[in-house]
């Protein structure tokens, strides 16, 4: 009786060490499974709904020479981190968000950006993998990418548009 007594006198210590350890042991599994941004594709997708990790793999079947992994997240996974965003290579993006991101995004070929949804006929690219609300969406490359210069960045983004 006097065991149990003395270990739940200690919880909150116990509590305290695994989250601790829960913390560390995230950020050195994060650490170890990633990459410099030299050697990675990330893609930001400002869509309701998304399989981030089905796109990936898809996107990496025909990744371009030099890079080692391509990353697909939602705007929600750098909610707390915004400054990362600016790194993005590739953006998915709805009309009325186009404003507000202005900052972060580089044409595409000369153009503004490129459709990848079409709210009128439903249709857009990638749409197994990507649920796009009821507006229109379009493709920009991120101004502060790596890529931009080496071209990668712009054959990942014909690859996406290439799939179904």
């Amino acid at each position: 009786m006097r065991a149990l007594k003395n270990i739940f006198s200690q919880l909150h210590t116990f509590v305290l060490w695994l989250l601790a350890s829960a913390l560390f042991w995230g950020w050195i599994f994060t650490f170890v499974t990633d990459t410099s941004p030299e050697k990675k594709i990330t893609v930001y997708c400002d869509v309701p709904q998304m399989r981030d990790t089905d796109l990936a793999v898809a996107l990496e079947e025909d990744m371009p020479e030099g890079l080692r992994m391509i990353k697909v997240h939602s705007f929600g996974y750098v909610m707390f981190d915004v400054e990362s965003i600016d790194k993005g290579d590739i953006f998915i993006i709805p009309v009325s968000d186009m404003e507000d991101c202005a900052e972060f995004l580089a044409p595409v070929e000369g153009e503004q950006g490129i459709k990848v949804y079409d709210a009128a006929s439903g249709e857009g690219a990638a749409e197994s993998y990507i649920q796009y609300a009821d507006e229109d969406y379009y493709l920009f490359l991120g101004s502060g990418s790596a890529h931009i210069e080496d071209g990668k960045a712009l054959a990942v983004a014909r690859q996406l548009l290439a799939l179904e």
